[in-house]
């Protein structure tokens, strides 16, 4: 798999100035906040005691980014999207936002304790490349945290293969990873994984993502019924063969050196 070229970070960045807006609706629901603040409570779980300097890398519009910080001020936010990082200006004032290029990390080597990577793999073509970045960008007992689309399940392969082709609002060259691949890339990349976990199914669904599956919006008492399943969710990731329906693989990994 070749490296990224410009003329890929260019549609990237295009692509993503047009959905910033889109980000900025997906989040002003109250049930569709309640799934993303479920889900980035369960990537910061994994932040070693003691980190001060996390990156969260592809931070996009910075509404994982505002509840990092909370928990662990002074959080650094990196994305290549301008129009992405004016939407995280707005909404963390103050935050330490750093427009660049997630292959190219404008950073010394070994300065963060924890790098975030939510949904950002998936969106270069070189993903050892970028794996390795991150590898370089942590200290020597430093974690990489991921949430990846999983492609475990066949059916869910296949809708997101055609979502990726036929929605103008993903790239058509984006992919899921299974749970054997992903954990290949971060090998490959000098991480040794500690933890894999499937993450999202009915939730993920109907809650996540109200600009593409807005039917929970018309529903009374949709947060009541989202915090219904995000706790189904748990129970099906957690059960061998059902976790298969999972949406979204966590992956925990630290530098093998």
């Amino acid at each position: 798999m070749s490296g990224s070229t410009p003329s890929h970070q260019s549609e990237q960045i295009e692509l993503h100035k047009t959905l910033a807006p889109r980000y900025a609706y997906r989040y002003s629901f109250e049930y569709s906040r309640l799934f993303q603040q479920d889900w980035h409570a369960e990537m910061i779980s994994h932040v070693p005691a003691g980190a001060k300097q996390i990156l969260d890398l592809g931070c996009g519009t910075g509404f994982f980014l505002a509840e990092l910080v909370e928990k662990h001020p002074g959080a650094v936010g990196l994305d290549i999207s301008y129009e992405m990082l004016r939407v995280s200006d707005e909404y963390i004032p103050g935050a330490k936002l750093v427009t660049g290029d997630a292959e190219n990390l404008p950073f010394e080597p070994a300065c963060f304790d924890t790098v975030f990577c939510k949904g950002s793999l998936h969106h270069v073509r070189d993903h050892v490349a970028f794996l390795r970045n991150c590898q370089e960008a942590l200290r020597d007992d430093g974690l990489l945290i991921m949430s990846e689309p999983c492609n475990d399940n066949p059916f869910i392969r296949l809708a997101r293969a055609v979502l990726y082709k036929k929605s103008p609002h993903f790239h058509v060259d984006d992919q899921g990873f299974t749970r054997k691949r992903i954990v290949e890339l971060c090998e490959q990349a000098g991480f040794q994984v500690t933890k894999v976990k499937r993450y999202g199914v009915l939730a993920y669904v109907f809650a996540g993502f109200p600009d593409h599956v807005g039917i929970l919006k018309y529903i009374p008492g949709n947060a009541l019924l989202t915090r219904f399943f995000i706790g189904l969710d748990r129970v099906i990731c957690a059960i061998p063969g059902l976790s298969l329906l999972g949406f979204h693989i966590v992956i925990v990994g630290k530098p093998k050196r």
